[in-house]
Protein backbone atom coordinates (compact mmCIF):
# COMPACT_ATOMS: atom_id res chain seq x y z
CA UNK A 1 0.00 0.00 0.00
CA UNK A 2 1.47 3.18 -1.24
CA UNK A 3 1.53 6.33 1.41
CA UNK A 4 0.46 8.27 -1.83
CA UNK A 5 -2.16 6.30 -2.60
CA UNK A 6 -5.95 6.93 -1.99
CA UNK A 7 -6.04 3.63 -0.11
CA UNK A 8 -3.39 4.65 2.45
CA UNK A 9 -5.37 7.74 2.86
CA UNK A 10 -8.78 5.98 3.61
CA UNK A 11 -6.73 3.29 5.65
CA UNK A 12 -4.82 5.76 7.53
CA UNK A 13 -8.06 8.11 8.66
CA UNK A 14 -9.86 5.39 9.74
CA UNK A 15 -6.60 4.08 11.85
CA UNK A 16 -6.69 7.22 13.64
CA UNK A 17 -10.11 7.60 14.11
CA UNK A 18 -10.36 4.10 15.85
CA UNK A 19 -7.16 4.11 17.92
CA UNK A 20 -8.46 7.39 19.86
CA UNK A 21 -11.66 5.35 20.16
CA UNK A 22 -10.04 2.27 21.71
CA UNK A 23 -8.99 2.42 25.46
CA UNK A 24 -5.24 2.76 25.75
CA UNK A 25 -3.99 -0.59 27.18
CA UNK A 26 -5.66 -2.10 24.07
CA UNK A 27 -4.20 0.10 21.59
CA UNK A 28 -1.41 -2.27 20.47
CA UNK A 29 -4.25 -4.59 19.04
CA UNK A 30 -5.13 -2.23 16.78
CA UNK A 31 -1.89 -0.96 15.81
CA UNK A 32 -1.06 -5.06 15.25
CA UNK A 33 -4.33 -5.38 13.38
CA UNK A 34 -3.23 -2.47 10.94
CA UNK A 35 0.15 -2.85 10.56
CA UNK A 36 -0.82 -6.51 8.88
CA UNK A 37 -3.60 -4.98 7.01
CA UNK A 38 -1.19 -2.65 5.55
CA UNK A 39 1.68 -5.21 4.69
CA UNK A 40 -1.01 -8.12 3.41
CA UNK A 41 -1.43 -4.97 0.67
CA UNK A 42 1.91 -6.23 -0.84
CA UNK A 43 2.35 -9.75 -1.58
CA UNK A 44 0.49 -11.36 0.97
CA UNK A 45 2.43 -14.86 1.44
CA UNK A 46 5.15 -12.64 2.57
CA UNK A 47 3.22 -11.88 5.74
CA UNK A 48 4.49 -14.86 6.71
CA UNK A 49 8.02 -14.16 6.64
CA UNK A 50 7.56 -11.36 8.48
CA UNK A 51 5.29 -13.64 11.67
CA UNK A 52 8.32 -15.81 11.08
CA UNK A 53 11.06 -13.08 11.44
CA UNK A 54 9.23 -11.58 14.61
CA UNK A 55 8.27 -14.73 16.41
CA UNK A 56 11.69 -16.10 15.92
CA UNK A 57 13.56 -12.88 16.97
CA UNK A 58 11.35 -12.43 19.81
CA UNK A 59 12.43 -16.04 21.53
CA UNK A 60 16.07 -14.99 20.60
CA UNK A 61 16.24 -12.14 22.62
CA UNK A 62 14.57 -14.02 25.35
CA UNK A 63 17.38 -16.92 25.00
CA UNK A 64 20.24 -13.74 25.42
CA UNK A 65 18.57 -12.51 28.33
CA UNK A 66 18.49 -16.15 30.31
CA UNK A 67 22.02 -16.19 29.49
CA UNK A 68 23.85 -15.87 32.92
CA UNK A 69 27.52 -15.58 31.21
CA UNK A 70 28.64 -13.36 29.08
CA UNK A 71 30.37 -16.12 26.20
CA UNK A 72 26.91 -17.47 26.40
CA UNK A 73 25.04 -14.40 25.91
CA UNK A 74 27.33 -13.63 23.03
CA UNK A 75 27.26 -16.98 21.53
CA UNK A 76 23.64 -16.49 21.79
CA UNK A 77 23.66 -12.87 20.04
CA UNK A 78 25.73 -14.55 16.89
CA UNK A 79 23.19 -16.75 16.55
CA UNK A 80 20.98 -14.48 16.24
CA UNK A 81 22.42 -12.27 14.31
CA UNK A 82 23.34 -15.30 11.52
CA UNK A 83 19.57 -16.09 11.46
CA UNK A 84 18.90 -12.65 10.16
CA UNK A 85 21.17 -12.41 7.57
CA UNK A 86 20.35 -15.92 6.85
CA UNK A 87 16.89 -15.04 6.16
CA UNK A 88 17.88 -11.61 4.44
CA UNK A 89 20.08 -13.48 2.00
CA UNK A 90 18.01 -16.29 1.05
CA UNK A 91 15.45 -13.36 -0.25
CA UNK A 92 17.59 -10.63 -1.46
CA UNK A 93 21.03 -12.71 -3.11
CA UNK A 94 20.23 -16.37 -3.50
CA UNK A 95 20.18 -15.31 -7.22
CA UNK A 96 23.45 -13.67 -7.53
CA UNK A 97 24.46 -17.03 -5.65
CA UNK A 98 22.85 -19.04 -8.36
CA UNK A 99 24.81 -17.29 -10.68
CA UNK A 100 28.18 -17.40 -8.90
CA UNK A 101 27.96 -21.19 -8.56
CA UNK A 102 27.05 -21.48 -12.71
CA UNK A 103 30.07 -19.25 -13.67
CA UNK A 104 27.75 -16.19 -14.52
CA UNK A 105 30.52 -13.02 -14.34
CA UNK A 106 28.40 -10.73 -12.21
CA UNK A 107 30.61 -7.54 -13.59
CA UNK A 108 29.05 -7.78 -16.82
CA UNK A 109 25.30 -8.57 -15.91
CA UNK A 110 22.89 -6.03 -16.76
CA UNK A 111 20.39 -4.77 -13.95
CA UNK A 112 18.86 -8.12 -13.27
CA UNK A 113 16.80 -8.44 -10.58
CA UNK A 114 19.01 -9.93 -7.58
CA UNK A 115 16.09 -12.72 -7.42
CA UNK A 116 14.97 -14.33 -10.94
CA UNK A 117 12.05 -15.72 -9.97
CA UNK A 118 10.75 -14.40 -6.32
CA UNK A 119 10.10 -10.66 -5.53
CA UNK A 120 11.65 -9.40 -2.43
CA UNK A 121 9.45 -8.98 0.75
CA UNK A 122 8.97 -5.73 0.93
CA UNK A 123 10.73 -4.02 4.18
CA UNK A 124 13.01 -7.30 4.87
CA UNK A 125 16.27 -5.36 4.62
CA UNK A 126 14.79 -2.83 7.47
CA UNK A 127 13.10 -5.09 9.50
CA UNK A 128 16.24 -7.43 9.43
CA UNK A 129 18.39 -4.58 10.86
CA UNK A 130 15.51 -3.79 13.49
CA UNK A 131 15.52 -7.15 14.87
CA UNK A 132 19.48 -7.55 15.07
CA UNK A 133 19.36 -4.21 17.05
CA UNK A 134 17.15 -5.38 19.72
CA UNK A 135 19.44 -8.49 20.14
CA UNK A 136 22.47 -6.38 20.15
CA UNK A 137 21.08 -4.20 22.93
CA UNK A 138 19.66 -6.75 24.88
CA UNK A 139 23.43 -8.49 24.85
CA UNK A 140 24.46 -5.13 25.70
CA UNK A 141 22.50 -5.34 28.56
CA UNK A 142 21.27 -1.36 27.52
CA UNK A 143 17.46 -3.16 27.75
CA UNK A 144 15.96 -6.10 28.69
CA UNK A 145 14.38 -8.34 26.49
CA UNK A 146 10.29 -7.81 25.54
CA UNK A 147 8.28 -10.25 27.34
CA UNK A 148 4.97 -9.03 25.83
CA UNK A 149 4.92 -10.64 21.96
CA UNK A 150 2.55 -7.77 20.94
CA UNK A 151 4.79 -4.57 22.00
CA UNK A 152 7.78 -6.33 20.34
CA UNK A 153 5.00 -7.17 17.42
CA UNK A 154 4.26 -3.37 17.03
CA UNK A 155 8.02 -2.62 16.81
CA UNK A 156 9.07 -4.15 14.27
CA UNK A 157 6.29 -4.39 12.04
CA UNK A 158 4.15 -0.56 13.17
CA UNK A 159 3.16 0.12 8.93
CA UNK A 160 4.80 4.15 9.33
CA UNK A 161 8.70 2.75 9.92
CA UNK A 162 7.72 -0.85 8.45
CA UNK A 163 8.84 -0.56 4.85
CA UNK A 164 11.61 2.18 4.77
CA UNK A 165 12.46 2.93 8.50
CA UNK A 166 13.61 4.99 9.90
CA UNK A 167 15.34 2.09 11.67
CA UNK A 168 14.42 3.19 15.28
CA UNK A 169 16.10 1.76 18.42
CA UNK A 170 14.35 -0.34 20.44
CA UNK A 171 14.71 1.59 23.97
CA UNK A 172 13.41 4.61 22.09
CA UNK A 173 10.18 3.11 20.66
CA UNK A 174 8.92 0.21 22.32
CA UNK A 175 8.65 2.54 25.88
CA UNK A 176 6.88 4.61 23.91
CA UNK A 177 3.49 1.62 23.46
CA UNK A 178 3.85 1.52 27.28
CA UNK A 179 2.20 5.07 27.20
CA UNK A 180 -1.33 6.89 27.09
CA UNK A 181 -1.31 8.98 23.86
CA UNK A 182 -4.41 11.34 24.43
CA UNK A 183 -5.87 13.20 21.38
CA UNK A 184 -3.35 16.45 20.89
CA UNK A 185 -4.76 18.57 18.92
CA UNK A 186 -0.85 19.78 18.40
CA UNK A 187 0.61 17.04 17.85
CA UNK A 188 -1.94 16.01 15.17
CA UNK A 189 -1.78 19.59 13.55
CA UNK A 190 2.37 18.82 13.17
CA UNK A 191 1.59 15.09 11.95
CA UNK A 192 -0.74 16.18 9.48
CA UNK A 193 1.66 19.08 8.05
CA UNK A 194 4.79 16.85 8.03
CA UNK A 195 2.83 14.60 6.10
CA UNK A 196 1.70 17.55 3.99
CA UNK A 197 5.17 18.74 3.55
CA UNK A 198 6.61 15.02 2.61
CA UNK A 199 3.74 14.16 -0.18
CA UNK A 200 4.36 17.66 -1.79
CA UNK A 201 8.28 16.24 -2.04
CA UNK A 202 7.19 13.48 -3.18
CA UNK A 203 4.60 14.00 -5.86
CA UNK A 204 5.37 17.63 -7.04
CA UNK A 205 9.42 17.34 -6.91
CA UNK A 206 10.61 13.34 -6.98
CA UNK A 207 7.90 11.95 -9.32
CA UNK A 208 8.95 14.30 -11.80
CA UNK A 209 12.60 14.29 -11.77
CA UNK A 210 12.15 10.65 -12.16
CA UNK A 211 10.64 10.93 -15.47
CA UNK A 212 13.62 13.23 -15.99
CA UNK A 213 16.33 11.45 -15.03
CA UNK A 214 14.81 7.76 -16.42
CA UNK A 215 14.71 9.56 -19.76
CA UNK A 216 18.49 10.11 -19.76
CA UNK A 217 19.82 7.03 -18.12
CA UNK A 218 17.62 4.62 -20.10
CA UNK A 219 18.51 6.17 -22.87
CA UNK A 220 22.01 5.49 -24.30
CA UNK A 221 21.60 8.33 -27.26
CA UNK A 222 21.54 10.65 -24.66
CA UNK A 223 24.88 10.02 -22.91
CA UNK A 224 27.14 13.43 -23.38
CA UNK A 225 28.48 15.07 -20.81
CA UNK A 226 25.82 18.01 -20.51
CA UNK A 227 22.77 16.27 -20.15
CA UNK A 228 24.41 13.39 -17.99
CA UNK A 229 25.69 16.01 -15.40
CA UNK A 230 22.52 17.68 -15.65
CA UNK A 231 20.25 14.23 -14.99
CA UNK A 232 22.96 13.05 -12.22
CA UNK A 233 22.32 16.50 -9.99
CA UNK A 234 18.52 15.52 -10.87
CA UNK A 235 19.29 12.39 -9.38
CA UNK A 236 20.98 13.64 -6.56
CA UNK A 237 17.78 15.71 -5.72
CA UNK A 238 15.03 13.38 -6.79
CA UNK A 239 16.33 10.35 -4.70
CA UNK A 240 16.20 12.66 -1.43
CA UNK A 241 13.27 14.26 -2.35
CA UNK A 242 11.78 10.73 -2.63
CA UNK A 243 13.45 9.15 0.47
CA UNK A 244 12.82 11.82 2.88
CA UNK A 245 9.41 12.33 1.64
CA UNK A 246 8.91 9.15 2.46
CA UNK A 247 9.95 9.52 5.96
CA UNK A 248 8.09 12.91 6.41
CA UNK A 249 5.32 10.51 5.64
CA UNK A 250 6.03 8.42 8.09
CA UNK A 251 6.92 10.13 10.95
CA UNK A 252 3.99 12.46 10.18
CA UNK A 253 1.76 9.47 10.65
CA UNK A 254 3.26 8.29 13.64
CA UNK A 255 3.07 11.67 15.46
CA UNK A 256 -0.72 11.66 14.69
CA UNK A 257 -0.92 8.00 16.31
CA UNK A 258 1.15 9.93 19.48
CA UNK A 259 4.56 8.33 18.50
CA UNK A 260 7.84 10.03 17.61
CA UNK A 261 10.44 8.25 15.14
CA UNK A 262 13.76 9.23 15.07
CA UNK A 263 14.98 11.74 12.22
CA UNK A 264 16.72 10.59 9.38
CA UNK A 265 17.77 13.44 7.32
CA UNK A 266 19.23 16.64 8.43
CA UNK A 267 19.61 18.82 5.29
CA UNK A 268 22.66 16.30 3.88
CA UNK A 269 23.50 18.66 0.93
CA UNK A 270 24.44 21.60 2.77
CA UNK A 271 26.85 19.06 4.29
CA UNK A 272 30.54 20.56 4.16
CA UNK A 273 32.54 16.85 4.53
CA UNK A 274 31.39 13.80 3.09
CA UNK A 275 31.65 12.79 6.63
CA UNK A 276 28.90 15.28 8.14
CA UNK A 277 27.21 13.85 4.84
CA UNK A 278 26.58 10.57 6.39
CA UNK A 279 26.13 11.98 9.89
CA UNK A 280 22.79 14.01 7.69
CA UNK A 281 21.83 11.56 5.16
CA UNK A 282 20.13 8.49 5.97
CA UNK A 283 20.96 9.05 9.86
CA UNK A 284 19.01 6.37 11.13
CA UNK A 285 21.24 3.70 8.81
CA UNK A 286 24.66 5.42 9.11
CA UNK A 287 24.10 5.23 12.73
CA UNK A 288 23.44 1.63 12.92
CA UNK A 289 26.51 0.99 10.80
CA UNK A 290 28.48 3.05 13.42
CA UNK A 291 27.30 1.27 16.37
CA UNK A 292 26.67 -2.72 15.20
CA UNK A 293 29.38 -2.32 12.24
CA UNK A 294 32.25 0.24 12.23
CA UNK A 295 32.72 0.43 16.32
CA UNK A 296 32.86 -3.56 16.39
CA UNK A 297 35.30 -3.59 13.12
CA UNK A 298 37.73 -0.75 15.17
CA UNK A 299 37.93 -2.63 17.66
CA UNK A 300 38.84 -5.94 16.56
CA UNK A 301 41.55 -4.51 14.15
CA UNK A 302 42.80 -2.16 17.23
CA UNK A 303 43.39 -5.73 19.29
CA UNK A 304 45.36 -7.03 16.44
CA UNK A 305 47.50 -3.96 16.04
CA UNK A 306 50.56 -4.08 18.26
CA UNK A 307 52.72 -0.97 16.68
CA UNK A 308 51.97 2.94 17.45
CA UNK A 309 52.67 3.16 13.54
CA UNK A 310 53.32 1.67 10.27
CA UNK A 311 55.46 3.24 7.77
CA UNK A 312 55.61 6.79 9.01
CA UNK A 313 51.30 6.54 9.42
CA UNK A 314 49.57 6.32 12.99
CA UNK A 315 48.03 2.86 13.57
CA UNK A 316 44.63 4.76 14.28
CA UNK A 317 44.62 6.22 10.60
CA UNK A 318 45.08 2.03 9.94
CA UNK A 319 42.10 1.25 12.20
CA UNK A 320 40.38 3.67 10.72
CA UNK A 321 40.41 3.05 7.21
CA UNK A 322 39.97 -0.74 7.62
CA UNK A 323 37.07 -0.48 9.62
CA UNK A 324 35.31 2.40 7.41
CA UNK A 325 36.47 -0.06 4.46
CA UNK A 326 34.19 -2.67 5.56
CA UNK A 327 31.67 -0.95 6.87
CA UNK A 328 30.97 0.99 3.07
CA UNK A 329 31.59 -2.40 0.86
CA UNK A 330 28.97 -3.91 3.34
CA UNK A 331 26.79 -0.73 2.93
CA UNK A 332 27.01 -1.08 -0.77
CA UNK A 333 26.29 -5.02 -0.75
CA UNK A 334 23.21 -4.08 1.38
CA UNK A 335 22.02 -1.43 -1.26
CA UNK A 336 22.46 -4.63 -4.17
CA UNK A 337 24.74 -7.38 -5.51
CA UNK A 338 25.62 -6.00 -8.43
CA UNK A 339 29.14 -4.26 -8.46
CA UNK A 340 27.88 -0.98 -8.95
CA UNK A 341 26.46 -0.80 -5.58
CA UNK A 342 29.99 -2.40 -4.20
CA UNK A 343 31.51 0.66 -6.41
CA UNK A 344 29.32 3.13 -4.82
CA UNK A 345 30.23 1.90 -1.24
CA UNK A 346 33.88 1.78 -2.27
CA UNK A 347 34.25 5.30 -3.28
CA UNK A 348 32.50 6.52 -0.47
CA UNK A 349 35.32 4.52 1.76
CA UNK A 350 37.90 6.38 -0.51
CA UNK A 351 36.63 9.56 0.27
CA UNK A 352 36.26 9.33 3.86
CA UNK A 353 39.91 7.63 4.41
CA UNK A 354 41.17 10.25 1.97
CA UNK A 355 39.49 12.97 4.02
CA UNK A 356 40.83 11.31 7.42
CA UNK A 357 44.57 11.56 6.55
CA UNK A 358 44.31 15.11 4.66
CA UNK A 359 42.46 16.52 7.61
CA UNK A 360 45.54 18.01 9.62
CA UNK A 361 47.40 19.28 5.94
CA UNK A 362 44.15 20.28 5.08
CA UNK A 363 43.89 22.55 8.30
CA UNK A 364 47.48 23.97 7.74
CA UNK A 365 46.95 24.58 4.64
CA UNK A 366 44.16 26.76 5.03
CA UNK A 367 45.16 28.46 8.07
CA UNK A 368 48.40 29.51 6.18
CA UNK A 369 47.04 30.59 3.36
CA UNK A 370 44.08 32.41 5.82
CA UNK A 371 40.93 30.65 3.19
CA UNK A 372 39.35 29.67 5.88
CA UNK A 373 38.54 33.62 7.68
CA UNK A 374 36.58 33.92 4.65
CA UNK A 375 34.01 31.77 6.48
CA UNK A 376 31.08 32.13 4.08
CA UNK A 377 33.17 31.99 1.21
CA UNK A 378 34.67 29.28 2.63
CA UNK A 379 31.60 26.96 3.49
CA UNK A 380 30.09 27.60 0.47
CA UNK A 381 33.23 25.92 -1.34
CA UNK A 382 33.27 23.25 0.93
CA UNK A 383 29.68 22.47 0.40
CA UNK A 384 30.17 22.76 -3.52
CA UNK A 385 32.65 20.32 -3.30
CA UNK A 386 31.12 17.98 -1.32
CA UNK A 387 27.92 17.84 -3.42
CA UNK A 388 29.85 17.02 -6.84
CA UNK A 389 31.55 13.82 -4.99
CA UNK A 390 28.18 12.98 -3.67
CA UNK A 391 26.99 13.11 -7.14
CA UNK A 392 29.93 11.28 -8.70
CA UNK A 393 29.05 8.71 -6.26
CA UNK A 394 25.39 8.53 -7.05
CA UNK A 395 25.86 7.72 -10.59
CA UNK A 396 27.12 4.29 -9.37
CA UNK A 397 24.12 3.77 -7.49
CA UNK A 398 21.54 5.15 -10.40
CA UNK A 399 23.04 3.07 -13.21
CA UNK A 400 21.91 -0.39 -14.14
CA UNK A 401 24.93 -1.90 -13.91
CA UNK A 402 28.98 -1.48 -13.36
CA UNK A 403 29.53 -1.30 -17.32
CA UNK A 404 27.16 1.35 -18.16
CA UNK A 405 28.34 3.54 -14.88
CA UNK A 406 31.79 3.61 -16.02
CA UNK A 407 30.40 4.35 -19.49
CA UNK A 408 28.89 7.41 -18.47
CA UNK A 409 31.99 8.32 -16.73
CA UNK A 410 34.10 7.99 -19.73
CA UNK A 411 31.19 10.51 -21.27
CA UNK A 412 31.03 13.12 -18.79
CA UNK A 413 33.90 15.29 -20.68
CA UNK A 414 31.85 14.62 -24.17
CA UNK A 415 29.78 17.30 -25.72
CA UNK A 416 30.51 20.12 -24.17
CA UNK A 417 30.15 22.81 -27.60
CA UNK A 418 27.66 24.89 -28.17
CA UNK A 419 25.77 22.53 -30.63
CA UNK A 420 25.56 19.70 -28.27
CA UNK A 421 24.05 22.57 -25.60
CA UNK A 422 20.86 23.27 -27.86
CA UNK A 423 20.40 19.73 -28.13
CA UNK A 424 19.81 19.69 -24.36
CA UNK A 425 17.75 22.50 -24.16
CA UNK A 426 16.10 20.26 -26.81
CA UNK A 427 16.00 17.33 -24.90
CA UNK A 428 14.88 18.71 -21.99
CA UNK A 429 11.98 20.33 -23.78
CA UNK A 430 11.23 16.90 -25.03
CA UNK A 431 11.50 15.18 -21.60
CA UNK A 432 8.49 18.06 -20.39
CA UNK A 433 6.61 17.78 -23.04
CA UNK A 434 6.62 13.84 -22.46
CA UNK A 435 5.67 15.15 -18.49
CA UNK A 436 2.97 17.57 -20.28
CA UNK A 437 5.08 20.23 -18.81
CA UNK A 438 6.02 23.25 -20.29
CA UNK A 439 9.23 24.86 -20.14
CA UNK A 440 8.34 27.84 -17.64
CA UNK A 441 6.16 24.93 -15.72
CA UNK A 442 10.07 22.81 -15.39
CA UNK A 443 11.52 26.00 -14.29
CA UNK A 444 8.91 26.29 -11.59
CA UNK A 445 10.01 22.79 -10.62
CA UNK A 446 13.45 23.07 -10.45
CA UNK A 447 13.04 26.51 -8.47
CA UNK A 448 11.36 24.60 -5.99
CA UNK A 449 14.20 22.20 -5.09
CA UNK A 450 16.46 24.57 -3.85
CA UNK A 451 13.24 26.53 -2.20
CA UNK A 452 12.58 23.30 -0.35
CA UNK A 453 16.30 22.83 0.80
CA UNK A 454 15.88 26.31 2.27
CA UNK A 455 13.05 26.10 3.90
CA UNK A 456 14.12 22.78 5.54
CA UNK A 457 17.50 24.09 6.69
CA UNK A 458 16.22 27.43 7.72
CA UNK A 459 13.53 25.15 10.44
CA UNK A 460 15.76 22.06 10.59
CA UNK A 461 13.22 20.24 11.03
CA UNK A 462 10.96 20.72 8.66
CA UNK A 463 7.99 22.96 9.64
CA UNK A 464 8.68 22.15 13.01
CA UNK A 465 5.97 23.76 15.44
CA UNK A 466 7.98 25.96 17.51
CA UNK A 467 9.11 28.26 14.55
CA UNK A 468 6.17 27.60 12.09
CA UNK A 469 3.52 28.02 14.67
CA UNK A 470 4.28 31.38 15.68
CA UNK A 471 4.37 32.36 12.37
CA UNK A 472 0.63 34.18 11.46
CA UNK A 473 -2.21 32.27 10.96
CA UNK A 474 -2.96 33.91 7.35
CA UNK A 475 0.91 32.97 6.43
CA UNK A 476 0.43 29.32 7.84
CA UNK A 477 -2.80 28.76 6.26
CA UNK A 478 -1.26 30.49 2.84
CA UNK A 479 1.43 27.69 3.13
CA UNK A 480 -1.14 25.31 3.47
CA UNK A 481 -3.25 26.14 0.42
CA UNK A 482 -0.43 26.65 -1.87
CA UNK A 483 1.32 22.99 -1.03
CA UNK A 484 -2.44 21.46 -1.97
CA UNK A 485 -2.40 23.56 -5.17
CA UNK A 486 0.94 22.79 -5.84
CA UNK A 487 0.23 18.83 -5.53
CA UNK A 488 -3.53 19.05 -6.96
CA UNK A 489 -1.28 21.51 -10.32
CA UNK A 490 1.96 19.19 -10.40
CA UNK A 491 1.16 15.62 -8.89
CA UNK A 492 1.50 12.75 -11.18
CA UNK A 493 -1.67 10.32 -11.28
CA UNK A 494 0.17 7.24 -11.84
CA UNK A 495 2.65 8.00 -8.98
CA UNK A 496 5.95 5.91 -8.94
CA UNK A 497 6.77 3.75 -5.78
CA UNK A 498 9.41 4.78 -3.73
CA UNK A 499 12.89 4.31 -4.53
CA UNK A 500 14.05 2.71 -1.58
CA UNK A 501 10.84 0.24 -1.34
CA UNK A 502 13.45 -1.82 -3.80
CA UNK A 503 16.32 -1.97 -0.96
Amino acid sequence: MLFTSLNFLVFFALTTVVYYWVPSPKRWILLLAASLIFYLFSIPVYALVLVFSIVSNYLLGNWISRCADKSARKLAMITGILFNLFLLAVFRYAGSFIDILSGMPLIVRTGEPVLHHIIIPLGISFYTFSNISYLVEIKRKNIQAENHLGYFTCYISFFPKLIQGPIDRPQHFIPQLRKNHPFDYQEVTNGIRLMLWGFFKKLVIADHLSLMVNGVYDNKEHWHGPLLVFSTILFAFQIYMDFSGYIDIARGAARILGFRLSRNFNSPYLSTSIKEFWNRWHITLSQWLRDYLFLPVAYYVSAKMKKEAYAGIRVDKYIYAIAISVTFLLCGLWHGSGWNFIAWGGIFAIYLITGSLLEKPKKRFYKKTGFSNHKKTFNALQVSITFMLVCFAWIFFRAPDLGNAMEIIYKLPSGWNSDTMWGVLSTIQGLLNQQNLSLPEGGILLLLIPSVIGIESFFQEHANHRKFSVLPMTVRWLTYYLLVLLICYFGIAETNSFVYFQF
